[in-house]
């Protein structure tokens, strides 16, 4: 990952309500029907004592005390004082263990009045067919990848899924140009192609011409590395020359030969590797040159971002710096493209300033992987650039996005991937379980929602914070109410009143509302 800045963008969309004088300060609202108790366990409950027994184990003091604490935040909202209390108790003893308190703290402490918050509601609707796929494009869902650079992975795929809790889809190397892999005495990385094809994966190479354009030509090396994928006999996403639009690598600066390179090599893969699919990936920023270096629709299977947040919480109050404010205006160029995060990664500490962002970072990663392709479907990858610390002072980077040396994100990135939303093998014809898109609530006017469907809330505030909980209530009642991002539940709309609105409050962690919105059923 090259030295980056995050253009902190403040796209507001929905209605906008503002927060008081101090941040979280609300007068506080009781629920207006406490939540159902069920049968079953809770399932939020069960994994968050999961994670404060996987705390408490390895000593991670505030994660354990963090959660203790959510739990605690549970039960009250549910009227139930006594284990409340209890909660609050354990939660001070843990963070009492923890030598730096400032830790169990938000990234934000104070935001002055009049900050900007929006609610969006989206609802899951049946996946359309779509006729015009690209090469191993799913029909819904997300493939998962990962680079495996961090400390508990080194390298080791096979590590992935007993460190993660989930099999990827997708692995990230690097190859550099006519460079010869020694162990195979290959151009393409054999043995790389040979572990992954045995988890039932793919690669994604970076193809970097690290002497030029001028070098890239057809040719015995080229013409062999082709070969050699096909060879492979899984799916390779070639990211050729990749951040072209960014003065960092050589391959910039000459957009005309770019393309020209770019098909070129686009045409030798067709000949001779027909499981090459062939992305284009520019770099998330800058952005005003990114349109010049597109080699054309004929050329490009899979558009490929690298999309960073590496600079914590801004100074703004209404800051809201990350993924969503950032993708925006790349989401809607090259339309008839599937759109894959080629590479993404969330700092919590930044190596220059000796800061760390932790919490702000776990924020981040909900943006990621909760909200970022539910709100934009035609995200169809996400890769993760885990990187260690270690690997990030010996290149002389800012950023540290190793998942495992932030607790509270690693946590939130083992959760969010265990969705169906997310797919583990790549595929022709690839759909979740229940196939499903999300489309916003509102503005499906005309057709009425009938039947169960998902419901879940794109709550953005401030600093990319998150709020502890999202409730669902009409007339009164209370549907439903989540507590963990992206504030999804199930809703059965046969049984809503058409004739009066949804409301959506989101809560603290002390049950104070902080922003509510009425929105009207399509009829």
């Amino acid at each position: 990952m090259r030295k980056l800045v995050l253009v902190a963008a403040c796209v507001c969309v929905g209605i906008t309500l503002y927060w008081g004088q101090q941040r979280w300060q609300r007068t506080s609202l009781a629920l207006t029907t406490p939540i159902a108790q069920t049968e079953a366990p809770n399932p939020t409950l069960a994994w968050w004592s999961m994670q404060i027994d996987n705390a408490v184990e390895k000593q991670e003091w505030r994660l354990a005390s963090d959660y203790t604490s959510r739990k605690a935040a549970f039960y009250r909202s549910n009227n139930e004082l006594s284990q409340a209390a209890t909660m609050e108790e354990l939660s001070r003893q843990y963070a009492d263990k923890e030598p730096d308190k400032l830790l169990i703290q938000s990234a934000s402490a104070v935001i002055p009045a009049d900050s900007p918050i929006t609610l969006d509601a989206y609802v899951s609707m049946p996946g359309a067919p779509n006729p015009k796929l690209a090469k191993f494009e799913p029909v819904t869902g997300v493939y998962l990848g990962m680079l495996g650079a961090d400390k508990r992975v080194a390298f080791n795929w096979k590590q992935i899924e007993p460190v993660y809790g989930r099999t990827h889809a997708m692995y990230l190397t690097y190859v550099g140009w006519r460079k010869v892999q020694a162990q195979t005495n290959s151009y393409f990385p054999v043995q790389q192609a040979d572990n992954v094809k045995a988890m039932g994966g793919s690669l994604q190479i970076g193809w970097e011409p690290r002497y030029g354009l001028d070098d890239v030509l057809d040719d015995e090396y080229v013409r062999t590395f082709a070969k050699e994928a096909k060879a492979s006999g899984i799916p390779v996403f070639l990211r050729y020359a990749s951040e072209m639009n960014g003065a960092w690598v050589p391959w910039h600066g000459d957009p005309a030969k770019y393309i020209e390179k770019f098909r070129l090599i686009h045409d030798i893969m067709k000949e001779e590797a027909p499981n090459v699919v062939m992305v284009w990936s520019p770099n998330f920023m800058p952005m005003d040159n990114i349109d010049a270096y597109y080699p054309g629709d004929d050329y490009v299977d899979w558009i490929g971002y690298s999309l960073y947040a590496i600079d914590g919480p801004q100074s703004a109050s209404d800051d809201k710096s990350g993924f969503l404010q950032s993708f925006r205006p790349l989401s809607e160029a090259y339309p008839n493209k599937p759109i894959m995060i080629s590479e993404s990664g969330v700092s919590h500490y930044n190596l220059i300033k000796n800061e760390s962002y932790e919490r702000w970072a776990e924020d981040q990663l909900g943006d990621l992987y909760a909200y970022l392709p539910r709100l934009y479907p035609r995200v169809k990858a996400i890769t993760y650039f885990n990187f260690s610390k270690e690997r990030a002072v010996r290149s002389k980077m800012e950023a540290v996005y190793d998942l495992g040396e932030n607790a509270f994100a690693d946590r939130l990135y083992q959760r969010l991937i265990q969705s169906d939303f997310y797919l583990s093998q790549v595929k022709d014809q690839a759909q979740t379980k229940e196939n499903i898109v999300y489309k916003p609530l509102s503005p499906i006017i005309g057709s009425p929602v009938q039947g169960k469907h998902k419901l879940f809330t794109y709550v953005s505030m401030p600093h990319s914070d998150q709020p502890f909980a999202v409730s669902y209530s009409q007339g009164g009642k209370q549907l439903g109410i989540s507590h963990e991002v992206p504030w999804e539940v199930e809703l059965d709309f046969d049984r809503l009143d058409p004739a009066q609105p949804l409301t959506i409050t989101a809560y603290t962690r002390s049950m104070e509302e902080i922003a509510k919105q009425q929105i009207t059923l399509p009829k």
